[in-house]
Protein backbone atom coordinates (compact mmCIF):
# COMPACT_ATOMS: atom_id res chain seq x y z
CA UNK A 1 0.00 0.00 0.00
CA UNK A 2 1.66 3.45 -0.72
CA UNK A 3 2.30 5.27 1.89
CA UNK A 4 -0.15 9.04 2.71
CA UNK A 5 2.14 11.66 4.27
CA UNK A 6 0.21 14.11 6.58
CA UNK A 7 -0.58 17.32 5.62
CA UNK A 8 1.80 18.86 7.87
CA UNK A 9 4.68 16.73 7.36
CA UNK A 10 3.82 16.95 2.99
CA UNK A 11 3.75 20.96 4.13
CA UNK A 12 7.66 20.90 5.74
CA UNK A 13 8.68 18.37 3.64
CA UNK A 14 7.95 20.59 0.60
CA UNK A 15 8.86 23.73 2.23
CA UNK A 16 12.10 22.44 2.99
CA UNK A 17 12.68 21.56 -0.82
CA UNK A 18 11.87 25.33 -1.65
CA UNK A 19 14.28 26.87 0.85
CA UNK A 20 16.94 24.17 -0.94
CA UNK A 21 15.99 25.56 -4.06
CA UNK A 22 16.17 29.07 -3.40
CA UNK A 23 19.17 29.21 -1.33
CA UNK A 24 21.28 26.84 -4.40
CA UNK A 25 20.12 29.59 -6.38
CA UNK A 26 21.43 32.10 -4.34
CA UNK A 27 24.34 30.67 -4.01
CA UNK A 28 24.77 30.80 -7.68
CA UNK A 29 23.94 34.37 -8.04
CA UNK A 30 25.74 35.80 -5.34
CA UNK A 31 29.04 33.66 -6.55
CA UNK A 32 28.66 35.00 -10.07
CA UNK A 33 27.33 38.69 -9.93
CA UNK A 34 28.33 39.29 -6.17
CA UNK A 35 25.96 40.72 -3.67
CA UNK A 36 25.34 43.88 -5.27
CA UNK A 37 24.97 42.30 -9.07
CA UNK A 38 22.85 39.71 -7.57
CA UNK A 39 18.48 40.16 -7.75
CA UNK A 40 16.15 38.70 -5.39
CA UNK A 41 13.68 38.86 -8.22
CA UNK A 42 16.40 36.52 -10.82
CA UNK A 43 17.12 34.08 -7.58
CA UNK A 44 13.46 33.62 -7.33
CA UNK A 45 12.89 33.11 -11.09
CA UNK A 46 15.97 30.87 -11.31
CA UNK A 47 14.36 28.83 -8.11
CA UNK A 48 10.87 28.77 -9.92
CA UNK A 49 8.99 30.47 -7.15
CA UNK A 50 8.04 33.36 -6.82
CA UNK A 51 9.50 37.07 -5.00
CA UNK A 52 7.15 36.81 -2.24
CA UNK A 53 8.38 32.95 -1.23
CA UNK A 54 12.20 34.49 -1.41
CA UNK A 55 10.75 37.26 1.19
CA UNK A 56 8.43 34.52 2.99
CA UNK A 57 11.41 32.15 3.72
CA UNK A 58 14.35 34.30 3.89
CA UNK A 59 13.25 38.04 4.88
CA UNK A 60 15.78 40.55 3.25
CA UNK A 61 18.29 39.96 0.65
CA UNK A 62 21.19 40.43 3.46
CA UNK A 63 19.50 37.22 5.34
CA UNK A 64 18.94 35.27 2.01
CA UNK A 65 22.94 36.10 1.45
CA UNK A 66 23.97 35.30 5.34
CA UNK A 67 22.02 32.37 5.12
CA UNK A 68 24.10 31.58 1.71
CA UNK A 69 27.18 32.10 3.05
CA UNK A 70 26.89 29.86 6.18
CA UNK A 71 25.92 27.19 4.02
CA UNK A 72 29.96 27.48 1.96
CA UNK A 73 31.33 27.78 5.72
CA UNK A 74 28.78 24.93 7.32
CA UNK A 75 30.11 22.96 4.75
CA UNK A 76 33.75 23.79 4.87
CA UNK A 77 33.23 22.75 8.93
CA UNK A 78 31.10 19.65 8.14
CA UNK A 79 34.24 18.38 6.07
CA UNK A 80 37.20 20.11 7.66
CA UNK A 81 36.21 19.65 11.12
CA UNK A 82 36.15 15.27 11.57
CA UNK A 83 39.76 15.49 9.70
CA UNK A 84 41.25 18.10 12.52
CA UNK A 85 39.74 15.81 15.30
CA UNK A 86 40.66 12.71 13.66
CA UNK A 87 44.36 13.74 12.84
CA UNK A 88 44.71 15.17 16.83
CA UNK A 89 43.14 11.97 17.37
CA UNK A 90 46.12 10.07 15.86
CA UNK A 91 48.57 12.46 17.24
CA UNK A 92 47.46 11.86 20.80
CA UNK A 93 47.76 7.90 20.05
CA UNK A 94 51.18 8.13 18.37
CA UNK A 95 50.22 7.57 14.86
CA UNK A 96 51.80 9.77 12.71
CA UNK A 97 53.14 13.36 13.01
CA UNK A 98 51.91 16.78 13.21
CA UNK A 99 53.34 17.47 9.85
CA UNK A 100 51.89 14.52 7.87
CA UNK A 101 48.39 15.36 10.25
CA UNK A 102 48.42 19.23 9.08
CA UNK A 103 49.00 17.70 5.54
CA UNK A 104 46.03 15.76 5.37
CA UNK A 105 44.01 18.52 6.45
CA UNK A 106 45.12 20.71 3.46
CA UNK A 107 44.39 18.51 1.77
CA UNK A 108 40.90 18.22 2.43
CA UNK A 109 40.49 21.68 2.16
CA UNK A 110 41.86 21.78 -1.45
CA UNK A 111 39.63 18.72 -2.21
CA UNK A 112 36.41 20.57 -1.48
CA UNK A 113 37.80 24.34 -2.60
CA UNK A 114 38.07 22.42 -6.34
CA UNK A 115 35.05 20.21 -5.79
CA UNK A 116 33.15 23.34 -4.93
CA UNK A 117 34.05 26.76 -7.31
CA UNK A 118 31.44 28.30 -6.81
CA UNK A 119 32.26 28.19 -3.21
CA UNK A 120 35.62 30.28 -3.79
CA UNK A 121 33.93 32.77 -5.83
CA UNK A 122 31.17 33.68 -3.42
CA UNK A 123 34.09 33.67 -0.31
CA UNK A 124 36.03 36.08 -2.98
CA UNK A 125 33.58 38.31 -4.14
CA UNK A 126 32.25 38.67 0.08
CA UNK A 127 35.80 39.52 1.13
CA UNK A 128 35.74 42.24 -1.52
CA UNK A 129 32.72 43.74 0.07
CA UNK A 130 33.53 46.40 2.57
CA UNK A 131 31.22 46.81 5.88
CA UNK A 132 28.90 44.30 7.56
CA UNK A 133 29.12 41.59 4.70
CA UNK A 134 33.05 40.92 4.80
CA UNK A 135 33.32 41.43 8.51
CA UNK A 136 30.41 38.66 8.66
CA UNK A 137 32.33 36.45 5.90
CA UNK A 138 35.51 37.16 7.94
CA UNK A 139 34.52 36.03 11.41
CA UNK A 140 33.03 32.72 10.27
CA UNK A 141 35.98 32.18 7.90
CA UNK A 142 37.94 32.96 11.47
CA UNK A 143 36.42 30.44 12.92
CA UNK A 144 37.86 27.70 11.06
CA UNK A 145 41.10 28.72 10.50
CA UNK A 146 42.12 29.19 14.25
CA UNK A 147 40.62 25.66 14.54
CA UNK A 148 43.16 24.54 12.07
CA UNK A 149 46.28 26.88 14.15
CA UNK A 150 47.26 25.05 16.79
CA UNK A 151 48.16 22.43 14.78
CA UNK A 152 49.50 24.76 11.98
CA UNK A 153 52.29 25.67 14.83
CA UNK A 154 53.02 22.15 15.64
CA UNK A 155 53.45 21.16 12.10
CA UNK A 156 55.93 23.76 12.09
CA UNK A 157 58.02 22.68 13.67
CA UNK A 158 58.81 19.69 11.52
CA UNK A 159 59.09 21.40 8.39
CA UNK A 160 61.21 24.32 6.81
CA UNK A 161 58.70 24.74 4.62
CA UNK A 162 56.45 26.13 7.05
CA UNK A 163 58.98 27.44 9.53
CA UNK A 164 59.14 30.43 6.86
CA UNK A 165 55.47 31.28 7.37
CA UNK A 166 53.11 32.58 10.17
CA UNK A 167 49.67 30.69 10.09
CA UNK A 168 47.92 33.51 8.39
CA UNK A 169 50.39 33.80 5.70
CA UNK A 170 50.49 30.00 4.69
CA UNK A 171 46.58 30.25 4.48
CA UNK A 172 47.05 33.46 2.63
CA UNK A 173 49.53 31.24 -0.04
CA UNK A 174 47.14 28.18 0.30
CA UNK A 175 44.16 30.64 -1.05
CA UNK A 176 45.70 32.29 -3.60
CA UNK A 177 47.36 28.66 -5.48
CA UNK A 178 43.73 27.29 -4.62
CA UNK A 179 41.34 29.56 -5.88
CA UNK A 180 43.25 31.57 -8.70
CA UNK A 181 42.37 28.91 -11.57
CA UNK A 182 39.29 28.62 -9.86
CA UNK A 183 38.65 32.84 -9.78
CA UNK A 184 40.50 33.01 -14.18
CA UNK A 185 40.70 29.98 -15.42
CA UNK A 186 41.43 31.50 -18.69
CA UNK A 187 44.02 33.49 -17.43
CA UNK A 188 47.81 31.92 -17.85
CA UNK A 189 49.04 28.96 -18.72
CA UNK A 190 47.47 25.64 -18.14
CA UNK A 191 49.49 23.36 -16.25
CA UNK A 192 49.52 19.67 -17.97
CA UNK A 193 49.99 16.73 -15.80
CA UNK A 194 51.62 14.95 -14.16
CA UNK A 195 54.59 17.02 -14.22
CA UNK A 196 56.55 14.54 -12.44
CA UNK A 197 55.98 11.58 -10.82
CA UNK A 198 54.97 13.00 -7.93
CA UNK A 199 52.86 16.05 -9.22
CA UNK A 200 50.28 14.58 -10.86
CA UNK A 201 47.13 17.07 -10.59
CA UNK A 202 46.78 20.43 -8.86
CA UNK A 203 46.14 19.24 -5.29
CA UNK A 204 49.20 17.81 -5.20
CA UNK A 205 51.19 20.40 -7.18
CA UNK A 206 49.66 22.98 -4.35
CA UNK A 207 51.21 20.71 -1.73
CA UNK A 208 54.46 20.23 -3.17
CA UNK A 209 54.82 23.95 -3.05
CA UNK A 210 53.13 24.28 0.14
CA UNK A 211 54.71 21.33 2.36
CA UNK A 212 56.92 19.18 0.30
CA UNK A 213 57.19 15.68 1.81
CA UNK A 214 60.71 16.40 1.72
CA UNK A 215 61.94 19.59 3.35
Amino acid sequence: MKETRAPGKRSAEDAEVTREAILNAALKAFSVDGFKGAGVRDIAASAGVSHGVVRHHFGSKMDLWKQAIDQVFDYFGSRMIPVIEGVESSSKEGRGTALSSFRTVVAEFIDISLANPGFARLFVLSMRDEGERADYCGERFGQLHGAIGQLFYRAQKESPALAAHSNDSFFYCLMSLTYFRLLFPSLGAAVEYPVSKDITDQKSLILSVLIPEKS
